[in-house]
């Protein structure tokens, strides 16, 4: 596919090409430049870089019908820039290297020349390995955030059914609504002490004869089994505290 570059130059770049012959005895250079490699890191990391910037280019290309990084050879390109091991980066993920063979070596042993920028890595290696713990630590959050992300989704769902049931109403009538609103309002006073608890009896059941059916069946409850029972009913009719709250203020 890359040929069709040559002739798209040619008319639309206006930039006409002519093919090199490849020549003959060519000196394989890939060992010594290995060899540099593992004598001086700044060589090492140049060669990763280099890799690294071929192969976003490429996937960048706008001729991408041309220049499509799935049919790219990876394994030949890192053993054109004479890499001792493949970097990591997502454009690989997936991909066949088994062309590639990596120098066994473990890298982070390659020295700098330079004295001063050795000196810098091996004070950043002792960093890493002392902060090495809290990064592991600090990599769980994103893991879990897709979990508390379908938790909040969940609990947003939650609320939008609840707020649509009390659009669409309930089984209970504005007069027994009140009642329990005012039952309720009465249990608040009673938690902060405002009222005892005969006046709560008293004030619940009412001094009037007659009253709602179900305040006369209230006779013989205590208040912790009345709140309990208004507790169940709220809950039941998927009132949530923030309804409450509101028709209480």
């Amino acid at each position: 596919m890359e040929e069709a570059y040559i002739s798209f130059l040619a008319i639309n770049q206006k930039c006409p090409m002519e093919e090199l012959r490849p020549q003959r005895n060519v000196t394989d250079v890939l060992p010594k430049l290995k060899l540099l490699s593992l004598a001086d890191r700044a060589i090492y990391e140049k060669g990763m870089k280099a890799f690294v910037s071929c192969v976003q280019a490429y996937a960048k290309h706008e001729c991408n019908l041309i220049f499509r990084i799935k049919d790219l050879d990876f394994a030949s390109l890192a053993r054109g820039f004479a890499l001792l091991k493949m970097p990591k980066m997502p454009e690989l993920k997936w991909k066949d290297l088994s062309g590639f063979t990596p120098v066994d070596i473990n890298t982070d042993s390659i020295a700098f020349k330079d004295k001063n920028r050795e000196r810098q890595r091996q004070k950043l290696l002792e960093q890493r390995k002392e902060d090495g713990p809290i990064r592991r630590m600090g990599r769980k959050t994103p893991r879990n955030q897709p979990w508390s992300k379908q938790k909040a989704k969940k609990e947003k769902k939650r609320k939008l059914v609840a707020k649509r049931k009390r659009e669409e109403g309930s089984d209970l009538d504005n007069k027994d609504m009140e009642e329990l609103l005012n039952d309720t309002r009465l249990l608040k006073k009673l938690k902060r002490g405002k009222i005892s608890e005969k006046e709560f009896e008293k004030t619940l059941l009412g001094s009037r004869k007659g009253g709602s059916g179900s305040k006369r069946k209230c006779q013989h409850f205590s208040p912790q089994l009345i709140q309990t029972l208004l507790a169940g009913v709220l809950k039941f009719l998927n009132l949530d505290s923030g309804f409450l709250h509101a028709k209480l203020g």
